[in-house]
Protein backbone atom coordinates (compact mmCIF):
# COMPACT_ATOMS: atom_id res chain seq x y z
CA UNK A 1 0.00 0.00 0.00
CA UNK A 2 2.40 2.68 1.12
CA UNK A 3 4.37 1.79 -2.56
CA UNK A 4 1.00 2.37 -4.47
CA UNK A 5 0.51 5.72 -2.58
CA UNK A 6 4.37 6.48 -3.46
CA UNK A 7 3.70 5.69 -6.88
CA UNK A 8 0.78 7.82 -7.50
CA UNK A 9 1.98 10.93 -6.27
CA UNK A 10 4.98 10.75 -8.08
CA UNK A 11 3.54 10.04 -11.21
CA UNK A 12 1.04 13.25 -9.69
CA UNK A 13 4.31 15.12 -9.41
CA UNK A 14 5.41 14.15 -12.85
CA UNK A 15 2.45 15.09 -14.97
CA UNK A 16 1.97 18.48 -12.88
CA UNK A 17 5.76 19.17 -13.93
CA UNK A 18 5.08 18.48 -17.65
CA UNK A 19 1.68 20.49 -17.96
CA UNK A 20 3.67 23.57 -15.78
CA UNK A 21 6.66 23.10 -18.14
CA UNK A 22 3.75 23.37 -20.92
CA UNK A 23 1.89 26.51 -20.04
CA UNK A 24 5.73 27.84 -18.97
CA UNK A 25 3.87 30.74 -16.61
CA UNK A 26 3.99 30.75 -12.83
CA UNK A 27 0.70 32.86 -13.14
CA UNK A 28 -1.40 29.99 -14.89
CA UNK A 29 0.01 26.97 -13.12
CA UNK A 30 3.40 27.02 -10.84
CA UNK A 31 6.00 24.03 -10.74
CA UNK A 32 5.73 21.57 -7.95
CA UNK A 33 9.00 23.15 -6.37
CA UNK A 34 7.79 26.49 -6.20
CA UNK A 35 4.46 25.32 -4.99
CA UNK A 36 5.96 23.12 -2.07
CA UNK A 37 8.08 26.53 -1.23
CA UNK A 38 4.85 28.31 -0.80
CA UNK A 39 3.20 25.31 1.23
CA UNK A 40 6.31 25.38 3.72
CA UNK A 41 6.11 29.15 4.32
CA UNK A 42 2.04 28.94 4.05
CA UNK A 43 2.52 26.74 7.10
CA UNK A 44 4.71 29.51 8.88
CA UNK A 45 2.14 32.48 8.79
CA UNK A 46 -0.02 32.32 11.55
CA UNK A 47 -2.65 34.47 9.64
CA UNK A 48 -3.03 30.97 7.13
CA UNK A 49 -3.12 29.31 11.04
CA UNK A 50 -5.44 31.21 12.66
CA UNK A 51 -7.59 31.45 9.31
CA UNK A 52 -7.84 27.45 9.48
CA UNK A 53 -8.64 27.07 12.85
CA UNK A 54 -11.89 29.74 11.82
CA UNK A 55 -13.13 27.26 9.49
CA UNK A 56 -12.58 24.65 11.47
CA UNK A 57 -14.30 25.85 14.21
CA UNK A 58 -17.19 26.88 11.79
CA UNK A 59 -16.90 22.95 10.67
CA UNK A 60 -17.33 21.46 13.91
CA UNK A 61 -20.54 23.99 14.62
CA UNK A 62 -21.88 23.38 11.44
CA UNK A 63 -21.45 19.06 11.73
CA UNK A 64 -23.27 19.63 15.49
CA UNK A 65 -26.08 20.87 14.02
CA UNK A 66 -26.46 18.31 11.07
CA UNK A 67 -26.04 15.76 13.71
CA UNK A 68 -28.46 17.15 16.19
CA UNK A 69 -30.76 17.43 13.48
CA UNK A 70 -30.45 14.58 10.83
CA UNK A 71 -29.94 11.68 13.36
CA UNK A 72 -33.29 12.14 15.55
CA UNK A 73 -35.17 13.03 12.06
CA UNK A 74 -33.58 9.75 10.44
CA UNK A 75 -34.42 7.55 13.36
CA UNK A 76 -38.27 8.88 13.07
CA UNK A 77 -38.05 8.41 9.11
CA UNK A 78 -37.05 5.13 9.59
CA UNK A 79 -38.47 3.62 12.30
CA UNK A 80 -42.13 5.13 10.77
CA UNK A 81 -43.37 4.99 7.61
CA UNK A 82 -46.08 7.37 8.22
CA UNK A 83 -43.54 9.87 9.26
CA UNK A 84 -41.60 9.12 6.08
CA UNK A 85 -44.20 9.56 3.63
CA UNK A 86 -44.89 13.07 5.04
CA UNK A 87 -41.17 14.19 5.14
CA UNK A 88 -39.51 12.23 2.36
CA UNK A 89 -41.40 14.60 -0.66
CA UNK A 90 -40.12 17.86 1.58
CA UNK A 91 -36.48 16.13 2.58
CA UNK A 92 -36.01 15.18 -1.34
CA UNK A 93 -36.81 18.43 -2.59
CA UNK A 94 -34.57 20.76 -0.12
CA UNK A 95 -31.81 18.48 -0.59
CA UNK A 96 -32.18 19.42 -4.57
CA UNK A 97 -31.59 22.97 -4.27
CA UNK A 98 -27.80 23.64 -5.15
CA UNK A 99 -26.02 24.78 -2.30
CA UNK A 100 -24.61 27.77 -3.31
CA UNK A 101 -28.21 29.07 -4.41
CA UNK A 102 -28.34 29.28 -0.63
CA UNK A 103 -25.35 32.15 0.08
CA UNK A 104 -27.51 34.79 -1.06
CA UNK A 105 -30.56 34.28 1.37
CA UNK A 106 -28.31 32.99 4.07
CA UNK A 107 -26.34 36.69 3.96
CA UNK A 108 -30.30 38.43 4.06
CA UNK A 109 -30.70 35.92 7.17
CA UNK A 110 -27.88 36.17 9.64
CA UNK A 111 -25.16 38.79 7.81
CA UNK A 112 -21.85 38.31 6.78
CA UNK A 113 -19.45 36.05 9.07
CA UNK A 114 -20.12 32.57 10.78
CA UNK A 115 -24.04 32.72 10.60
CA UNK A 116 -23.79 31.76 6.62
CA UNK A 117 -21.19 29.50 7.02
CA UNK A 118 -22.47 27.00 9.35
CA UNK A 119 -25.55 27.34 7.75
CA UNK A 120 -24.43 25.81 4.85
CA UNK A 121 -22.07 23.54 6.54
CA UNK A 122 -24.97 22.03 8.45
CA UNK A 123 -27.38 21.90 4.85
CA UNK A 124 -24.86 20.01 2.92
CA UNK A 125 -23.98 17.39 5.90
CA UNK A 126 -27.55 16.95 7.15
CA UNK A 127 -29.10 14.92 4.58
CA UNK A 128 -25.87 12.31 4.45
CA UNK A 129 -26.51 11.88 7.83
CA UNK A 130 -30.63 11.74 7.56
CA UNK A 131 -30.27 9.73 4.85
CA UNK A 132 -28.17 6.94 5.66
CA UNK A 133 -29.89 6.73 9.34
CA UNK A 134 -32.80 6.35 7.74
CA UNK A 135 -31.47 3.28 5.49
CA UNK A 136 -29.68 1.82 8.81
CA UNK A 137 -32.71 1.79 10.62
CA UNK A 138 -34.59 0.37 7.78
CA UNK A 139 -32.31 -2.68 7.19
CA UNK A 140 -33.19 -3.78 10.72
CA UNK A 141 -34.79 -7.19 10.22
CA UNK A 142 -38.62 -6.99 11.77
CA UNK A 143 -37.68 -10.32 14.14
CA UNK A 144 -35.78 -8.20 16.42
CA UNK A 145 -38.72 -6.23 16.93
CA UNK A 146 -40.84 -8.63 17.20
CA UNK A 147 -38.93 -10.50 19.34
CA UNK A 148 -38.34 -7.02 21.62
CA UNK A 149 -41.65 -6.43 22.08
CA UNK A 150 -42.84 -10.08 23.29
CA UNK A 151 -40.55 -9.40 25.74
CA UNK A 152 -42.16 -6.52 26.86
CA UNK A 153 -39.91 -3.81 25.51
CA UNK A 154 -41.16 -0.22 25.42
CA UNK A 155 -40.52 2.24 22.35
CA UNK A 156 -37.11 3.65 24.25
CA UNK A 157 -35.91 0.42 24.50
CA UNK A 158 -36.54 -0.74 21.38
CA UNK A 159 -34.55 2.79 20.22
CA UNK A 160 -31.11 1.88 22.86
CA UNK A 161 -31.00 -2.01 22.31
CA UNK A 162 -32.42 -2.43 18.57
CA UNK A 163 -32.16 0.83 16.38
CA UNK A 164 -29.08 2.37 17.66
CA UNK A 165 -26.82 -0.34 17.35
CA UNK A 166 -28.69 -1.99 14.50
CA UNK A 167 -27.83 1.15 12.11
CA UNK A 168 -24.99 2.36 13.80
CA UNK A 169 -22.70 1.47 10.48
CA UNK A 170 -25.02 3.15 8.36
CA UNK A 171 -25.14 6.08 10.69
CA UNK A 172 -21.20 6.61 10.80
CA UNK A 173 -20.97 6.23 7.28
CA UNK A 174 -23.85 9.28 6.98
CA UNK A 175 -21.45 11.26 9.34
CA UNK A 176 -18.31 10.31 7.22
CA UNK A 177 -20.07 11.66 4.27
CA UNK A 178 -21.97 14.57 5.85
CA UNK A 179 -18.23 15.92 7.37
CA UNK A 180 -16.79 15.70 3.82
CA UNK A 181 -19.73 17.78 2.27
CA UNK A 182 -19.50 20.28 5.37
CA UNK A 183 -15.41 20.61 4.72
CA UNK A 184 -16.15 21.17 0.84
CA UNK A 185 -19.08 23.50 1.45
CA UNK A 186 -17.12 26.22 4.26
CA UNK A 187 -14.44 26.47 1.79
CA UNK A 188 -17.25 28.01 -0.94
CA UNK A 189 -18.92 29.64 1.53
CA UNK A 190 -15.77 31.27 2.65
CA UNK A 191 -14.96 32.17 -1.14
CA UNK A 192 -18.26 34.57 -0.82
CA UNK A 193 -20.00 35.13 2.63
CA UNK A 194 -17.05 36.26 5.00
CA UNK A 195 -14.16 37.99 6.08
CA UNK A 196 -12.03 35.28 7.24
CA UNK A 197 -11.48 31.73 7.14
CA UNK A 198 -9.80 29.27 4.88
CA UNK A 199 -11.59 30.24 2.16
CA UNK A 200 -11.12 33.81 2.54
CA UNK A 201 -7.74 33.21 2.55
CA UNK A 202 -7.94 31.39 -0.85
CA UNK A 203 -9.38 34.38 -2.54
CA UNK A 204 -6.83 36.23 -1.06
CA UNK A 205 -3.96 34.47 -2.98
CA UNK A 206 -6.50 34.85 -6.01
CA UNK A 207 -6.45 38.81 -5.84
CA UNK A 208 -2.85 38.94 -5.24
CA UNK A 209 -2.57 36.80 -8.19
CA UNK A 210 -0.45 34.18 -5.81
CA UNK A 211 -1.41 30.88 -7.66
CA UNK A 212 1.38 29.03 -6.07
CA UNK A 213 0.10 30.50 -2.56
CA UNK A 214 -3.26 29.34 -3.98
CA UNK A 215 -2.38 25.66 -4.89
CA UNK A 216 -0.34 25.17 -1.44
CA UNK A 217 -3.61 26.41 0.59
CA UNK A 218 -5.81 23.85 -1.66
CA UNK A 219 -3.15 20.94 -0.41
CA UNK A 220 -3.38 22.02 2.79
CA UNK A 221 -7.26 21.97 2.70
CA UNK A 222 -6.74 18.00 0.95
CA UNK A 223 -4.85 17.36 3.89
CA UNK A 224 -7.43 18.38 6.47
CA UNK A 225 -10.11 17.05 4.51
CA UNK A 226 -7.93 13.92 4.49
CA UNK A 227 -7.04 13.32 8.15
CA UNK A 228 -10.82 13.75 9.42
CA UNK A 229 -12.02 11.25 7.19
CA UNK A 230 -9.10 9.03 7.88
CA UNK A 231 -10.05 9.68 11.88
CA UNK A 232 -14.11 8.88 11.11
CA UNK A 233 -13.07 5.74 9.28
CA UNK A 234 -10.78 4.70 11.90
CA UNK A 235 -13.44 5.64 14.71
CA UNK A 236 -16.57 3.43 12.66
CA UNK A 237 -14.26 0.79 12.42
CA UNK A 238 -13.53 0.87 16.23
CA UNK A 239 -17.18 1.14 17.44
CA UNK A 240 -18.50 -0.73 14.79
CA UNK A 241 -16.63 -3.91 15.78
CA UNK A 242 -16.65 -3.04 19.36
CA UNK A 243 -20.60 -3.57 19.07
CA UNK A 244 -19.85 -6.99 16.74
CA UNK A 245 -21.21 -5.51 13.96
CA UNK A 246 -18.59 -6.90 12.02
Amino acid sequence: MPGQWLFGICLLLVIWQLAAHHYASDLLLPPPRKTLVALVQAVQKPEIINNLLITLRRVATGFIYAVVIGLPLGYLMGYSKAALKILEPIVSSLRQVPIMAWVPLTIVWFGLGDGPTVFLIAFSGVFPILLNTIAGVQSISQDYYNAARSMGAGPVSILLHIIVPGSLPDVLTGMRLGLGAGWMSVICAEFIATSAGFGFAMVEAQTRMQTDTLIALMIISALVGFTMDSGIRLFRRIVTRWQGVY
